[in-house]
């Protein structure tokens, strides 16, 4: 086996072949970093080089080092690649999933969260208990009256509580957004004629329409306000789905300070991958170890274009968020050298997703970085 002085010159060589932006990300380890990087630029080589350089310049033990990723492959590759920088000391560096973490905080801390007896719902189960909360709804509910089915709005109802936690919806809060919501209606194009048109004239309402979609946000409103209950139908079931691990840990840190400040005095370097793929609670968990420090030594990686999960409530707003609250100190690199693809299909993907206008180039904060 490799000796420590081994793995450390085999570091400083491999650290001397990074290109002059590869090198920046991996060398700036104090304070908040932004890296915008493509597929193919060596994300996952920097993130691990990052870590090695940490624990080689500063007093950080593996343990104060929380790398967080998205996937139980990207925990693996990020794992192997530092075994080759550090050797056996990288089975120390924390290196989770978001769930994988959050479920390693309540398995650390069974007293608080009282978990032992509950078992994940299977869909089966699920259906079963959304049928049963709808068994309780009375006939002149909205999403039961004149229906064939009074389980016809099923599959839509299990979609929004998905997306509740994983947002870290409240009740409120959707309510809040569907009354503001509301309120736009008349003012938004396209419930106003635009030209003159029979017997209505331009910049007349379209009150059909107008009706049919306040008639959809009362189906929503009325489907919202069964959230709760759903909630508390789990409880009873002694049952859990995936993202309820993530919630519960966002309880516990709200209503146990010791335990936040626990974690949040543990880890003093963060690094998240594939950070355009995380939701809103996600995020929220990482934003609750972060607001401890003032200037968090923390070094997000993203892509905006490749933020692949919209469908799971991922968000390019939390880069944007990222940037604004971190602004002051933030440093931004972006990553151009790909060595993946050959030059003829970067440039065809170049120019198809130069197309779309939800891109982090396209705002004003961003303007003047090249993304070529």
């Amino acid at each position: 086996m490799p000796t420590r002085q081994q793995y450390n010159e085999l570091f400083l060589t491999d650290l001397a072949q990074l290109n002059s932006a590869q090198r920046e990300a991996v060398e700036h380890i104090e304070g908040p970093v932004l890296v915008i990087a493509g597929p193919g630029t060596g994300k996952t080589h920097i993130l691990s080089a990052r870590i090695g350089r940490i624990l080689m310049e500063t007093d950080a033990q593996p343990f104060n080092i929380l790398c967080l990723t998205f996937t139980e492959a990207g925990v693996r590759a990020m794992r192997e690649r530092l075994l080759q920088f550090i050797g056996p000391e990288a089975y120390r560096v924390h290196i989770f999933t978001f769930h994988s973490f959050c479920n390693h905080i309540i398995q650390d801390n069974p007293a608080l969260f009282g978990a032992h007896g509950l078992e994940p719902i299977s869909e089966l189960e699920q259906v079963e208990l959304l049928q049963s909360l709808v068994d309780e709804l009375p006939a002149t509910h909205p999403l039961k009256q004149g229906r064939s089915s009074a389980y016809f709005y099923l599959p839509h109802l299990r979609e929004l509580f998905q997306l509740m936690k994983r947002e870290y919806w409240t009740l409120a809060f959707v309510q809040e957004r569907l009354t503001q919501y509301l309120q736009t209606l008349p003012q938004r194009q396209e419930f106003i004629y635009q030209v003159n048109r029979g017997r209505f004239k331009k910049g007349d309402l379209k009150e059909a329409k107008l009706e049919d979609e306040k008639y959809r946000v009362l189906l929503l409103d009325a489907a919202v306000r069964m959230y709760p209950r759903y909630l508390e139908k789990m409880q009873q079931a002694r049952r859990y789905d995936y993202d309820d691990m993530i919630l519960w840990v966002l309880r516990a840190f709200q209503q146990h300070e010791a335990l936040l400040r626990r974690y949040q005095e543990q880890y003093l370097y963060f690094l998240i991958d594939e950070y355009q793929d995380t939701n809103g609670a996600q995020n929220s968990v990482l934003l609750k170890l972060l607001h401890y420090w003032q200037s968090p030594n923390v070094f997000i990686v993203g892509d905006d274009d490749q933020s692949i999960y919209e469908f799971q409530g991922a968000r390019l707003k939390n880069v944007r968020e990222f940037y604004d609250s971190y602004r002051l100190d933030l440093k931004v690199i972006m990553l151009t050298n790909n060595y993946r693809s050959s030059q003829q299909i970067l440039d065809t993907a170049h120019q198809l997703i130069g197309r779309n206008e939800k891109r982090l180039l396209s705002d004003l904060q961003f303007q003047g970085l090249e993304k070529n």
